[in-house]
């Protein structure tokens, strides 16, 4: 079994390797497999079912999702995105239009403190960053984690896709007890169900 000291080694050194590549991507890159990975959300048949969408607004490193967002709020579902209220530790808040966002925590946009809480019961489907992942759901973040928390806590029948660059894609990301697999690998070369490729 593998020692938390070389987990942790690990993921620092595949955050570095994936926030090099992602330095080195073109503009016009991003914005190609953006596209791509919004068209492979829309296809999930999760996603077109569910009701309550826990999404997160897009940092520049990040896909940008908010076409899928944007289209969510027309089509009238009922749309969260995350709120940090301290370490390791955010909560759902209802938005109604990406323009009612501000800077939180980390400079993030999120939802302000009047926007109404969503209890993670409600989320039928959650749409998740990385900063790289692997085929079969290891999931690299930030180190804080607030996805790990907020997936170990989540309803049992709430479905969840990663959203990752191609090339960010590695061959495992190194998992410890704390750490939860996210089943769907949304890219915009072919979006990873459970390990295999689905379309």
């Amino acid at each position: 079994m593998l020692g938390d000291g070389w987990i942790a080694a690990r993921k620092a050194a595949l955050r570095r390797e994936a926030r090099e590549r992602g330095a080195g991507g073109s503009r016009e890159y991003r914005a190609r497999a953006s596209a791509g990975i919004c068209q492979g959300l829309w296809a999930l048949p999760e996603l077109e079912a569910a009701p309550v969408v826990l999404g997160f607004y897009p940092t520049p490193a990040e896909p940008d999702i908010t076409p899928v967002l944007e289209g969510l709020l027309a089509g009238g579902r009922v749309l969260a995105l995350p709120r940090c209220i301290s370490p390791g530790m955010m909560e759902a808040r209802q938005v109604r239009s990406l323009d009612d966002l501000s800077p939180g925590a980390y400079g993030l946009l999120e939802p302000g403190e009047g926007a109404p809480l969503i209890p993670w019961g409600e989320l039928s489907f959650a749409i998740v960053p990385c900063i790289a992942a692997d085929r079969r759901g290891g999931r690299l973040g930030h180190g804080g984690g607030y996805y790990d928390r907020f997936l170990a806590w989540a309803p049992g029948d709430m479905a969840a896709a990663m959203v990752c660059f191609s090339d960010r894609l590695v061959d495992a990301v190194p998992m410890g007890e704390l750490d939860i697999p996210v089943p769907l690998v949304v890219t915009e070369e072919g979006t990873w169900r459970e390990g295999a490729l689905w379309s």
